[in-house]
C-alpha cells in the first residue's frame, strides 16, 4: 500500500491555506503539470523539490535543481535537502510549505467556552476596573461634588478599552481569520487593572518614601503594561510567533522610553514633586519624619546657594 504524504500549503501567518493528499513513494512540488502539488508561484521552477523517505523513514525534502532553492522556515542560507522534524515547514520561492505524514499527533481538540462565562468574566473585571477608578478619583476630589468628574473620566476610559479591543479584534479577523473580540476585551481589562495598579503603587510609593522618580517616571510602568498587553493581543493572532512578537515589542518599547526621557531631561526645569498633590493616610509614611535642626540646616544651605548664584554676573 502507497504510503500517505500530506501537504500543506501555509500563509505568512502559518496559517493552512490548501491541504493536498498525495500518495507512492515521493511527492514532487512544482509549477509543472507532472507534478503531484502544483504551485503558481512565479518563483518556483517547474518541478523544484520532491519529498521522499530516508532510510529511519523520516520525510526529507530535496531541491531539483532550481533556480532559487530551497529554504528552512526560518532559515536565509539555500540548502540542498531538509529533513523534516516535527515543525515540518519549509520555503521555496516566496511559498511556506508543510509535509506530515499520516501518524503525526494533532493537538487535542479545544474545548468551546461558554459565552455566558466569558461576558461573566468581562462583566466582572469591567466592574472592578471602574470600582478602583471611581475610588481613585474620590480620593483625589477636595472640591463640591459634581457627577461630570467621575462620569466623564469612567465612561470615556470604558470607550477606550471597548475600541483598544475592537482593534484588536478586527486586526486578528484580517491576518488570522478569527476575531476573537471576548478574549481581546479580557486581555484589554486585564491590561487596565495593570495600568490602574502601576498608578496607585506609584503614587503610593512616592508617598511613603518621599521618592518623587516613582511619579515622575511612572510612564515607564504604563508602558510596560501596555507593552505585555499588546503581546497577548499578539498571540490571540499568531500564537507561533510569540518570540518575534516580544522581540518586535521590546524593541518599540525600549524606545518609546528613550524618547519619553529625552523629551521629559529636556523640558523639566528641577525635581518634580507631584507626589506631594495627593493627600494619603500618614499610615502610609515609610520614609523618616525629618526634626528640625536638619530641615533648618538644609535651608541654610540652600540660601547659601541662592546667595552665591545671586552674587554671579548674569
Amino acid at each position: 500500500m502507497d504510503e500517505v504524504i500530506w501537504v500543506e500549503v501555509l500563509t505568512r501567518h502559518r496559517g493552512v491555506q490548501q491541504r493536498y493528499r498525495c500518495t507512492g513513494r515521493g511527492v514532487r512540488i512544482g509549477r509543472a503539470y507532472t507534478n503531484d502539488v502544483i504551485l503558481d508561484d512565479p518563483y518556483v521552477a517547474g518541478e523544484h523539490v520532491h519529498i521522499v523517505r530516508d532510510g529511519d523513514d523520516r520525510l526529507v525534502v530535496e531541491d531539483l535543481g532550481s533556480a532559487n532553492g530551497l529554504f528552512a522556515a526560518h532559515g536565509r542560507a539555500r540548502v540542498p535537502q531538509i529533513v523534516l522534524g516535527e515543525e515540518g515547514i519549509f520555503r521555496i520561492g516566496h511559498t511556506l510549505l508543510r509535509a506530515r505524514a499520516t501518524d503525526h499527533a494533532v493537538a487535542p481538540e479545544r474545548v468551546i467556552g461558554s459565552q455566558t462565562h466569558a461576558w461573566g468574566a468581562i462583566a466582572g473585571l469591567a466592574a472592578l476596573v471602574l470600582a478602583i477608578g471611581g475610588g481613585t478619583l474620590w480620593l483625589d476630589d477636595f472640591g463640591e461634588f459634581k457627577a461630570a468628574t467621575y462620569v466623564l473620566p469612567l465612561v470615556g476610559g470604558t470607550m477606550l478599552v471597548v475600541l483598544w479591543s475592537a482593534l484588536w479584534a478586527m486586526t486578528a479577523r484580517i491576518f488570522a481569520g478569527h476575531g476573537r473580540f471576548e478574549r481581546n476585551l479580557i486581555i484589554a481589562l486585564v491590561g487596565a487593572l495593570g495600568l490602574e495598579a502601576v498608578g496607585i503603587a506609584s503614587r503610593v510609593g512616592a508617598f511613603g518614601l518621599s521618592w518623587s522618580a516613582l511619579v515622575n517616571d511612572t510612564f515607564v510602568g504604563y508602558f510596560a503594561v501596555l507593552a505585555v498587553a499588546s503581546v497577548a493581543h499578539l498571540r490571540e493572532i499568531n500564537p507561533a510567533r510569540t518570540l518575534f512578537s516580544c522581540a518586535v515589542v521590546a524593541v518599540v518599547l525600549a524606545g518609546a522610553i528613550s524618547v519619553v526621557t529625552l523629551l521629559k531631561g529636556e523640558t523639566r526645569f528641577g525635581p518634580g514633586n507631584a507626589y506631594a498633590q495627593t493627600m494619603l493616610p500618614p499610615v502610609l509614611r515609610l520614609a523618616p519624619v525629618a526634626n528640625e535642626s536638619s530641615f533648618f540646616s538644609s535651608v541654610e544651605k540652600l540660601r547659601g546657594r541662592v546667595d552665591e548664584d545671586r552674587a554671579e554676573a548674569p
